[in-house]
């Protein structure tokens, strides 16, 4: 039994009230940040302003997020975290194009949840040079994980070519879904989450990792010692 909840063996525990409290009130002051940023401006919106719209003090903000950069980002170390796991446990029979698709599938309902919020974070980042570098900073986080990755699958380096070639295509992936995202509209929770069949964006996905995992196979087959 962990904070008076029982679980499964080998599941994970739930949250206990303290944890829940507090990401709570992460969460109130992350969008409560980003609609200020979305309407007054990153630059000209203060902690002070961010704190009375959450309800809370301009020391529990700079607690949660020292950076006021953190603000624009709330979410996306957690998630780059998850992505080295679903790397890190793949299976042998797993290539990083099929653990990148298992990572997506249990991300998108974090998405879907979260569309409205990331829409103004798209609007504040494009609106702001040091927030874009600081978007690409995270990118080329990503882009790492996933060349070291492909580099498994390839028998080489996370610095060769073909590996950071590699992670390249598969990140624009996600700036071109993203894209399309914002063509078609609103990501709904049944866009992305109903059965029957695959979710649109999961299919699309899909086409696009085969690209690249063909790709990678190719390369395989050409690596020293291959006939």
């Amino acid at each position: 039994m962990v904070n008076g909840t029982a679980t499964a063996a080998g599941s994970t525990p739930e949250p206990g009230l303290r944890e829940r409290k507090k990401q709570r009130t992460r969460e109130t002051i992350a969008r409560a940040a980003l609609e200020l940023f979305d309407r007054d401006g990153f630059h000209e919106t203060t902690i002070p302003a961010i704190a009375a719209a959450a309800d809370v003090s301009p020391r529990t903000v700079s607690a949660y997020f020292p950076a006021k950069e953190d603000l624009v980002f709330p979410d996306q170390e957690d998630s780059f975290a998850r992505l080295a796991d679903r790397l890190r446990s793949r299976t042998t029979a797993e290539t990083t194009a099929d653990a990148l698709r298992g990572w997506i599938r249990t991300e998108l309902p974090r998405w879907a949840e979260r569309d409205a919020e990331m829409r103004m974070q798209r609007r504040v980042v494009d609106s702001d040079d040091g927030l874009k570098a600081v978007e690409q900073r995270f990118r080329a986080f990503g882009e790492e994980l996933i060349a070291a990755s492909i580099a498994e699958d390839l028998g080489a380096s996370p610095d060769d070519l073909e590996p950071r070639m590699a992670a390249a295509a598969t990140f624009a992936i996600f700036g071109i879904l993203g894209a399309e995202h914002d063509t078609k509209g609103q990501m709904s929770k049944a866009a992305v989450c109903e059965a029957p069949g695959e979710p649109v964006v999961l299919q699309l996905l899909d086409r696009a990792l085969r690209f690249v995992d063909a790709g990678i196979r190719s390369l395989q087959g050409d690596a020293p010692g291959v006939d």
